[in-house]
């Protein structure tokens, strides 16, 4: 995987490890890798045989390979809810982590929307146009897609197992997913996946929003998080963080003419140790100033507080996963990229994972979420070589939470 920002692209070398399980030893007790605790407060337990399931797909120009290795795996999903007992009805939903952001224009922004077209009548999103040109219409779509026009009655897939009915042409479901899921390339390299889960969640309850009525009453509401960078979902009000003529306290290099993903990593993250690794990472709200925010003051942080995700989360009873930058054990390794300059000042931190294909960012403030929503061990690996194991796991996870 490449990684990149919406400002001036680095090209970022790929790191060969020799293997497709990414990581060895991470250099870290578990226990050490997280500060959070799970939430007291439960939402609604679902109360019929149903699912809703929302996939937050990071669309910006690392995710070419990702995208296809969804697409590829999302029958081992469907494989395990078509052969429950008894039956399962499940909807299927995507969106993209692009909210925008001052650097990113043109980019969309999906805010959270619901889109259910095929990624054969969007070639052009496949495409970055970036420092470097990176086409990923090949291993993005091409490869995986073979229908040109989904013609959905609603912006996502429903099967209705119960029935034995679908919306997916011809009762092609799985094949219908695999057009549905990639989102292209050319998004905000700003990610905002807390955001835009957030943003879907209020569309779901507005009438005006053609994403309404997507979950049902008494269903499980399950989210999918897909990316290989660190959280970025910011506040607009303080949007100054990322503009040349704004303090410039979180960016990685003040005399630089564009700030990198440094600045989302520098602005919501404190980590304690030397760096080599540290001990321990967790998200913190910092003002503009980067001075913590005072309680009671959370709307000077920079980035949303976590909070403002566990406590939508945990209310509504949902279901929250990602897939990211840990390693294939669950745990991301926190520590400085010594040997790689390049990547600690575009990033503020080394990899969180790597493989064959790349590296990812360790995903702290994403980590916090899925820790306090639904435990710390519902994260998979971004670097893993498929993610058929995920994609097993994340469905067996909902038909445990079924009644």
């Amino acid at each position: 995987m490449v990684l990149v920002g919406c400002g001036p692209q680095i090209e970022l070398e790929t790191v060969d490890t020799g293997s497709d399980a990414t990581h060895g030893d991470t250099g870290l007790d578990s226990s050490t890798t997280s500060t959070i605790e799970p939430e007291t407060t439960t939402g609604p337990v679902p109360t019929v045989r149903q699912v809703d399931i929302l996939f937050v797909v990071d669309n910006s120009g690392s995710m070419g390979e990702e995208q296809g290795k969804i697409a590829a795996s999302i029958g081992n999903l469907v494989g395990v809810l078509d052969g429950a007992s008894p039956p399962v009805d499940y909807r299927i939903g995507v969106t993209t982590t692009d909210n925008g952001n001052p650097w990113c224009q043109g980019t969309g922004p999906e805010g959270g929307a619901l889109v259910a077209t095929s990624c054969l009548g969007r070639l052009s999103d496949f495409v970055f146009e970036g420092a470097q040109v990176i086409d990923a219409t090949e291993e993005a779509c091409l490869d995986v897609c073979a229908i040109e026009a989904l013609g959905l009655d609603t912006p996502w897939i429903d099967v209705q197992s119960s029935t034995g009915t679908t919306n997916a042409p011809e009762g092609a479901v799985i094949d219908a997913l695999r057009c549905m899921l990639p989102q292209g390339i050319n998004g905000c390299g700003f990610e905002q996946p807390l955001e835009s889960l957030y943003k879907s969640i209020q569309r779901f309850d507005s009438q005006a929003e053609a994403s309404y009525g997507f979950h049902r009453d008494g269903a499980l509401l399950a989210v999918v998080i897909i990316t290989d960078e660190v959280d970025c979902s910011h506040n607009p009000e303080h949007e100054t963080i990322f503009l040349p003529d704004g303090n410039r306290v979180f960016w990685s290099d003040p005399t630089g003419p564009a700030p990198t993903s440094a600045v989302c990593w520098n602005a919501g993250v404190e980590c304690a140790g030397s760096g080599n690794p540290y001990d321990e990472c967790h998200s913190q709200d910092l003002d503009e100033n980067g001075e913590v925010v005072t309680e009671g003051a959370v709307d000077d942080a920079v980035l949303h507080p976590v909070v403002r995700y566990t406590a939508q989360l945990a209310g509504a009873g949902v279901f929250v996963v990602s897939i990211d930058g840990v390693t294939e054990s669950g745990f991301p390794v926190y520590a400085d990229a010594l040997s790689d300059p390049e990547f600690q000042e575009s990033f503020g931190i080394g990899p969180g994972c790597e493989s064959s294909a790349g590296r990812a960012v360790p995903p702290v403030r994403i980590r916090d979420v899925v820790a306090s929503v639904s435990g710390a061990e519902n994260q998979y690996s971004i670097c893993s070589s498929g993610f058929e194991v995920a994609m097993n796991a994340i469905a067996t996870g909902i038909l445990l939470r079924l009644p």
